[in-house]
């Protein structure tokens, strides 16, 4: 369904201003998203959680982002991406700031979902202000260097954040995070143009009803398997579980681990950087769906290989996934493009909330399997490769679900 307004033209410095404003604030979001992969050891003997313990305290930002979908896409299309994300940063700043002076599990947890809240915004946002004031052309393109700012929070958040932790504490890391949400939010509302409610304006009227609407749609019906399941996944294992596996698969220090951590999502970013260059002859000559789909098979070969092969060198499989990562983000331009700009916030907010039911279903679902597994006698060894074997036949179930269910090409 294509969309029929025009896209509000904006002049290269302003355009530059957004774009810095939108990638502080995913840099920050995609950090903290990540975080708990580098400073897991330092939590779990500051609190003496257990892995499952461990999956729920990561996986509730998923759930906290999930829960938030639904009402930040009609926020999007009514009140725009400046208002909505400067505001919910400011809770993620205090989500922040409570994790620094938590001393009980639940109140970590509560910090730990009010970041997810705050940061629920900060991806949909941007991705819902580029379909509307910018070309079909070029929204791809903008994603994956959004995606290149998220991840270079990620890389931050690894080493650097393990030595923070390692020096001044785990919390030291959630001051230096509120205090940085703050500023954000602050140049958000101050810097960046409302030329987004131009587009949306005939929407704002349309309520929660046109969501319900588009989730029914049958494009949205295909795409709910594969973005639940297949992307959900890849998030859970390297935004959580790639550290744990490091230390107890591979044995590596805590240090080497983060070390580690920084090279995988170091990858990753040099992925997203690659793929911001190729993405428009791509898109022109497979289309966005087909290179997402070539993305989709790397991330499953790499999940099975190391459930199949976990020995000192299978860290290097992480660095597959990382780059197999790049394409698979070309999926949420893809879905947006399938409808008018004018619902472009519902549409962002319905795959992403997709995406982040399943990254909290299989981060926690991980944890309660390998406690389960060491729990009937098998090594941390087999527990891990017997779950992330599980891991990839639904990913690979997912993926057929997706391709089965192809429109004809024209």
């Amino acid at each position: 369904m294509p969309g029929t307004s025009s896209p509000a033209p904006l002049g290269r410095r302003q355009s530059l201003i957004v774009f810095a404003c939108f990638a502080a604030a995913y840099f920050f979001s995609y950090g903290l998203r990540s975080v708990n992969a580098a400073i897991a050891p330092f939590i779990t003997q500051d609190l003496g959680v257990t892995s499952a313990q461990l999956g729920w305290l990561s996986s509730a930002f998923f759930i906290a982002m999930a829960a938030m979908q639904p009402p930040l896409g009609v926020w999007l299309d009514r009140y725009g991406a400046r208002r909505v994300e400067a505001v919910l940063l400011a809770v993620a700043a205090l989500g922040s700031l409570l994790m620094v002076v938590a001393d009980a599990f639940m109140l970590v947890s509560l910090g730990r979902i009010l970041i997810g809240v705050g940061v629920a915004a900060s991806l949909m946002a941007p991705f819902s202000y580029f379909r509307r004031c910018y070309p079909s052309g070029r929204q791809p393109q903008l994603a994956l260097w959004t995606m290149v700012a998220g991840t270079a929070g990620a890389v931050f958040f690894t080493s650097p954040a393990a030595w923070l932790a390692g020096h001044y504490g785990w919390r030291s890391v959630h001051l230096v995070s509120g205090l940085s949400f703050a500023v954000v939010a602050a140049l958000l509302w101050r810097m960046v143009p409302d030329r987004d409610l131009d587009v949306a304006s005939g929407t704002k009227s349309a309520g929660a009803s046109a969501f319900w609407e588009l989730l029914r749609h049958p494009e949205m019906r295909r795409v709910m398997p594969p973005s639940i399941i297949g992307q959900g996944a890849a998030i859970a294992l390297y935004t959580l579980w790639a550290g744990p596996w490091l230390i107890d698969v591979l044995g590596m220090s805590t240090a080497r681990s983060a070390s580690t951590l920084l090279l995988i999502m170091s990858t990753m970013m040099a992925g997203y950087v690659v793929m911001g260059l190729a993405s428009p002859p791509l898109q022109r000559r497979f289309g966005l769906d087909r290179v997402a789909l070539a993305g989709y098979a790397v991330c499953i070969a790499a999940t099975f290989l190391l459930a199949l092969y976990p020995a000192p060198g299978a860290w290097m499989l992480w660095l597959l996934m990382a780059l197999g990562t790049a394409p698979v983000a070309l999926m949420q331009p893809y879905v947006s493009m399938q409808f008018p700009r004018e619902v472009a916030g519902r549409v962002v907010t319905l795959y992403n909330m997709f995406v982040f039911i399943g990254a909290f279903l299989i981060q926690w679902g991980i944890g309660v399997a390998v406690d389960g597994l060491r729990a009937a006698g098998l090594s941390s060894v087999l527990a891990y490769s017997w779950t992330f074997a599980g891991v990839g036949v639904l990913q690979a179930v997912s993926v057929l679900w997706w391709c089965l269910r192809a429109p004809a090409r024209r």
